[in-house]
């Protein structure tokens, strides 16, 4: 563990990764997604969602938040959602499909590389992804996430977490003790994460971490966006 910011590093390579959520993508609903659903509601609450703002979210997964965002916006308010994984994102259009909404524009991206316009959005919401970013990666993956919100823009992420730095989770233990290629698989290369520092270090301001002790310890980070930070 890095004991300066206490988080593993993670060691999954992007294909791997991808790779493990199209497998992921044909039980994530039923078993997976239960357990994120009340920091996933708890974060959307928290992101004041308004009708006719622009909203991205990255990481959308078989689509259950974005389902939600279309019931807030106006239906002829676009919604983005991006994700690594294409089966992933097969799920969630057939998802928004059956729930009766056309405003949903999804596409395969990776969040290091966001493929949007400078400040183009009013609110970023990104859920149980960060948890399997390495390391040095995470400030890219932040400064992106600064580059497409509009100044003011507001941030709204939710981690696989825990309680402070100073804890070394069984979940880390076993993490590390696997052998590398199994981690995607068995643990969806996911362990916890404390992003309350690293958003601050991106520049956003306005920072604040709600932590969830829940069956899968969660944070919420909320943020604002300054594009002159």
């Amino acid at each position: 563990m890095n004991g300066k910011i206490g988080m593993i590093e993670a060691i999954a390579p992007t294909a791997s990764v991808r790779r493990a959520y199209n497998l992921h993508s044909l039980y994530y609903g039923t078993l997976v997604a239960p357990l994120e659903r009340r920091p996933r509601m708890l974060a959307l609450e928290k992101a004041c969602l308004r009708a006719d703002e622009r909203v991205l979210e990255v990481a959308t997964g078989p689509g259950f938040t974005l389902r939600e965002i279309l019931k807030i916006v106006h239906p002829t308010n676009v919604v983005d959602g991006v994700d690594l994984s294409p089966r992933m994102l097969e799920r969630a259009r057939r998802l928004i499909r059956a729930a009766g909404h056309t405003n949903a524009r999804l596409q395969e991206a990776d969040a290091r590389q966001l493929p949007f316009e400078d400040a183009t959005f009013d609110v970023l919401l990104n859920s149980y992804m960060l948890d399997l970013i390495p390391l040095d990666d995470m400030s890219v993956v932040l400064k992106e996430f600064r580059r497409v919100l509009k100044s003011g823009g507001r941030l709204v992420l939710v981690n696989m977490s825990k309680p402070s730095a100073d804890v070394l989770t069984p979940l880390e233990r076993v993490y590390n003790l696997l052998p590398k290629r199994w981690v995607p698989y068995l643990l969806g290369s996911c362990r916890p994460v404390l992003m309350e520092v690293p958003v601050r270090q991106a520049g956003f301001s306005d920072v604040q971490r709600q932590y969830l002790p829940q069956i899968m310890p969660s944070e919420i980070i909320t943020a604002r966006a300054s594009q002159d930070a």
